[in-house]
């Protein structure tokens, strides 16, 4: 049974810190925060489609103009705006061919749009925001010809406007409208670089912890199968011996049969000698494992009172699972930009016990993220089980500035 114990506590140890649920919480914790800000970029984009037309409605009212055509360009253009969206968090998702009804009727929109505005300045402004993102939507041969009749298009509109059209200065508006997109273009162009740069690490970091944990399954393995490989086979053959000479030869059977006895009790030790090794837990290199990857997740750590610290093997051990535990809590609850782990020694006035107090606390905890942390099957509340069967105490509770703070007071 103690083998089992231990095998199961290297295994926990090693999904819980090098690539399980903290690891993955880090990498989930990362890509929320590109697509939130790329998204945001976005929005900020499809304001245009409605701040645009809208501008346009005022300066054609204000010059005493017809207003009713700039008036029919702002639902078509808010629709093109929603359809452009959708066209961009497909993009974002990985789509290289677009789904045709976002990418054509955001086109068409767009011209309608374009037809209804009556100052050609803020038709080609939507032009360039358009094509920023069309741009890099669909394929290149399509986007070469899609592009082209965009550039055409402010000139093929120039009948529909009430302004005052002349070829110099609309000259000088499409070329700035021209280098405008260019711009926006490249921007965007960057921005889903950056998005595709983070989901390509994110992905390597989470097969670089699967692979960490099946080449130590594998290792494991391999001990086991060199430890017991000729013992189990020894056991079968002497049992089987021992088994045939039972009615011919029962001197020699109970003989055989002490000699398996001794192997079996061998195997054993061995099996046991070699899973201790596995349970025996090195309390500062846990801290470094965890502060790895806290650090990895853009989290500030400070480590107090580790240094020197003597501690009894269980109390070790304890503490590191209290650690562990932390520090998958952080990421996973909380938007924590600071994370302090600190080791303190106590003693008991009346009783005289020394006993360790572990104590990980955060600087910005989500709402509700206690509850989620204690509510999950292997979270706070598991952990507050095996603390208790090591003789300790868990709290935990929220901090006045906002935090989280996870403490454990065990026995040395």
């Amino acid at each position: 049974m103690s083998g089992g114990v231990g095998a199961d506590a290297h295994g926990d140890a090693v999904r819980e810190v090098d690539g399980g649920p903290a690891a993955d919480a880090g990498g989930d914790r990362r890509i929320r925060i590109a697509r939130r800000a790329l998204v945001a970029s976005m929005t900020l984009l499809d304001l245009m489609f409605v701040g645009f037309p809208l501008l346009d409605v005022t300066s054609v009212a204000a010059r005493g103009g017809l207003v009713w055509p700039s008036v029919a360009a702002v639902p078509l253009g808010i629709g093109c705006g929603v359809l452009l969206h959708l066209l961009f968090t497909g993009r974002m998702a990985g789509r290289r061919d677009p789904a045709p009804w976002p990418y054509w009727g955001s086109l068409a929109l767009l011209v309608l749009c374009c037809a209804g505005l009556q100052d050609p300045f803020n038709g080609m402004t939507l032009v360039a925001a358009w094509w920023c993102v069309g741009a890099f939507s669909a394929s290149r041969r399509r986007t070469v010809w899609v592009s082209a009749l965009l550039l055409a298009l402010p000139w093929l509109l120039v009948p529909t406007t009430q302004a005052d059209v002349r070829l110099v200065p609309f000259l000088g508006v499409w070329l700035f409208a021209v280098v405008y997109a260019l711009v926006l273009g490249a921007g965007m162009l960057t921005c889903l670089w950056l998005w595709e740069i983070v989901n390509d690490a994110v992905a390597g970091q989470r097969a670089r912890a699967r692979l960490a944990v099946t080449e130590e399954r594998l290792r494991f393995s391999r001990d086991m199968h060199d430890l017991l490989g000729h013992s189990l086979s020894a056991l079968a053959v002497k049992s089987e011996l021992a088994a045939r000479l039972a009615e011919r030869d029962p001197e020699r059977a109970a003989v055989e049969i002490a000699e398996v006895r001794s192997l079996a009790r061998t195997s054993l030790a061995q099996v046991r000698s070699a899973v201790s090794g596995y349970r025996e837990v090195d309390l500062a290199e846990e801290v470094g494992a965890v502060g790895a990857v806290l650090r990895a997740n853009r989290t500030e750590v400070a480590v107090t009172g580790l240094d020197g610290l003597e501690a009894s093997p269980g109390a070790a051990a304890l503490a590191a699972w209290v650690v562990r535990e932390g520090a998958t809590n952080v990421l996973r609850h909380s938007d924590a930009t600071r994370c302090e782990i600190s080791f303190t020694r106590t003693r008991d006035p009346g009783a005289g016990a020394e006993s360790l107090a572990v104590e990980v606390a955060n600087n910005r905890a989500r709402s509700g993220g206690d509850r989620e942390a204690t509510s999950s099957g292997n979270g706070l509340s598991g952990l507050s089980e095996r603390v208790a069967a090591g003789g300790g105490v868990l709290s935990a509770s929220r901090t006045e500035d906002g935090g989280f703070l996870l403490r454990a007071v065990l026995p040395l």
